[in-house]
């Protein structure tokens, strides 16, 4: 038997953190939340959640694709951020983006209680909006 085998019998596998049987949160299989992510560990959750945004991005707006690549992460970002659906509660950004105006996008990515919450992030992502 391999080791990952071995592991995956005695630890399990969870994909939501659980307490073992010492208290400690855990997750996966059998790692201790209390131990720090391996540099490796971090970049592939990230890349994972990248890749979800942008799944999330096909599904609720198809066209995003073909943005500049600068809009592109603008979108990536802020659905990363507040996921999917509180993203698309921003009516009036998406309905500006559908009519390809970049500064009434921008602006109304301003226009939010979400800009207050991330303060320069927000101020960052609307200057990309607009110049694109």
């Amino acid at each position: 038997m391999k080791i990952t085998e071995l592991l995956h019998l005695h630890e399990g596998f969870r994909r939501l953190p659980y307490e073992d049987t010492e208290g400690h949160l855990t997750i996966g299989v059998g790692h201790n939340l209390e131990r720090p992510l391996s540099t490796r560990a971090i970049e592939t959750i990230l890349e994972d959640d990248i890749n979800e945004a942008r799944g999330e991005l096909d599904r609720i707006y198809p066209k995003w694709i073909h943005l500049t690549e600068t809009r592109q992460n603008v979108l990536i970002d802020m659905c990363f951020n507040m996921g999917a659906p509180r993203y698309q509660t921003f009516k009036k950004f998406w309905e500006a983006l559908r009519r390809h105006d970049y500064n009434a996008a921008a602006t109304e990515l301003l226009d939010s209680k979400w800009a207050g919450q991330v303060g320069e992030r927000a101020t960052r992502l609307s200057k990309m909006m607009r110049d694109g």
